[in-house]
């Protein structure tokens, strides 16, 4: 059995099916096979694929289109690794990802993600600075952001197939998030290594630039619904009502004072207490949340929905409530 599955799910991938993947052919020391989870494309991504002619290619076709996440979900029963590597089919593997990676897991044994940092390139450039322990990346997934890059990660098989998870079609684009937080409930640690191993390609036709916002809503409210109240238990269900304003994508209307006041007193009912049963860093956890509550307050300023007067009243509300 190869010691790594390499997962790249695929739709209408032909211009850059071929550099994802030579850059994961090319990878040095590591027994490994690579699936191809295609998703129906209507263009010649297959045709591409089949011409490279390795037999560790492995190349399973859906007849008609399933959508991203039911795609991705088939790898779990494909899979023949001991560990489970994601990459997307736009994106580049460096030459010795996967063997520092499996490195990493064959010798950190409580550890059961790996991810590492991502370069990125074409409309963007730039470098991610995920951090690498366990208690900071949980805390991160308060925000939502740089906790770990799907496309970077390696996993222990048997961990996921053991509790039977699969990422969630009900979460939208947040279904990556979702399925750490259940890993996270069944007890899972995470790290990122801090080399770039991922290049991760920025381009007119990724998902996250062509968004249905009341779709990543409807995703983030079903997801941080089960997420608050496990992470911060002083939180009530009108805490958590007033707390998912935090999560909009964007606002139509301006919103009440009122509502205003009860999303600051949630935010600090909810910095009273954080659960230690699942290793979240206190303080990062902490920052997450007012850096989140600071980014709306600095939109909703900027959209005139609130005035110096308003924001002063906020503040006295919030500080009180901390003590």
């Amino acid at each position: 059995m190869p010691k790594v599955s390499v997962v790249i799910p695929t739709f209408n991938a032909h211009l850059h099916i071929q550099a994802t993947l030579n850059s994961i052919l090319a990878q040095k020391d590591v027994d490994f096979e690579v699936l191809i989870l295609d998703d129906a494309s209507t263009d010649n991504t297959l045709d591409l694929v089949g011409a490279v002619g390795d037999k560790r290619v492995r190349i399973y076709r859906h007849e008609n289109n399933q959508g991203r996440i039911a795609n991705a979900n088939r790898a779990f029963d494909l899979a023949r690794g001991e560990y489970i590597a994601r990459l997307d089919h736009d994106d580049l593997a460096d030459p010795e990802r996967l063997l520092q990676q499996t490195r990493f897991l064959d010798t950190h044994l409580d550890v059961t993600v790996v991810g590492s940092q991502i370069q990125h390139f074409g409309l963007e450039e730039g470098r991610s600075d995920f951090p690498l322990d366990d208690g900071r990346i949980k805390a991160r997934f308060i925000s939502g952001n740089a906790y770990l890059a799907n496309p970077s990660v390696m996993f222990r098989r048997d961990f996921v197939q053991s509790h039977a998870l699969r990422y969630d079609p009900n979460l939208y684009i947040t279904d990556d998030l979702g399925f750490w937080f259940d890993c996270l409930l069944l007890g899972a640690r995470f790290a990122n290594l801090p080399g770039a191993l991922t290049s991760y390609r920025i381009h007119g036709g990724m998902t996250s630039l062509n968004l249905n916002a009341n779709l990543l809503y409807q995703g983030k409210e079903r997801l941080y619904a089960r997420m608050l109240p496990a992470f911060f238990p002083r939180l009530s269900g009108h805490d958590i009502r007033h707390l998912m304003l935090l999560y909009k994508y964007r606002f139509d209307t301006p919103l009440e004072l009122e509502s205003l006041g009860a999303l600051h007193r949630a935010v600090a009912v909810a910095l009273r207490e954080i659960d230690p049963r699942w290793g979240l860093d206190v303080e990062e956890t902490k920052a997450c949340l007012v850096s989140l509550l600071n980014q709306r307050r600095a939109e909703w300023s900027h959209a005139k929905y609130l005035d110096v007067k308003d924001i002063a009243a906020l503040d006295r509300l919030f500080y009180q409530e901390l003590q």
